[in-house]
């Protein structure tokens, strides 16, 4: 009974480990995202269960926005695609409010 107690402890604790900070550079990378030197990352969010997922918040002046799609291969006037990165599929979307940018990505 001590023994299956002290099992259930330790999982328990590695359940309770806090994952690493995201970084924006990771989330772009995950994302195929490049990112105009314009941008400032204002938040980064991950998560993993099944699939990752990234959330990067940032300003941009608007006239970049544009900049940031070309560059990051998305379609012209296409604001959310389904691409291979690195070998994974990853949904990826970007909701613009004005200079301030939502990228999603996530696998899929």
């Amino acid at each position: 009974m001590k023994t299956l107690l002290a099992v259930l402890a330790l999982l328990l604790a590695g359940c309770a480990t806090t994952p690493p900070s995201p970084t924006p550079e990771d989330a772009f990378r995950f994302g195929g995202i490049s990112m105009p030197s314009s941008g400032k990352v204002l938040e980064t969010q991950y998560d993993r269960g099944i699939d990752s997922r990234y959330v990067v918040v940032l300003t941009l002046p608007v006239e970049d926005v544009p900049k940031l799609l070309e560059a990051s291969d998305f379609a012209p006037g296409v604001m959310e695609d389904d691409r291979l990165v690195d070998g994974r599929h990853v949904y990826r979307k970007v909701t613009v409010e004005g200079t301030r940018v939502r990228l999603e990505m996530f696998t899929t």
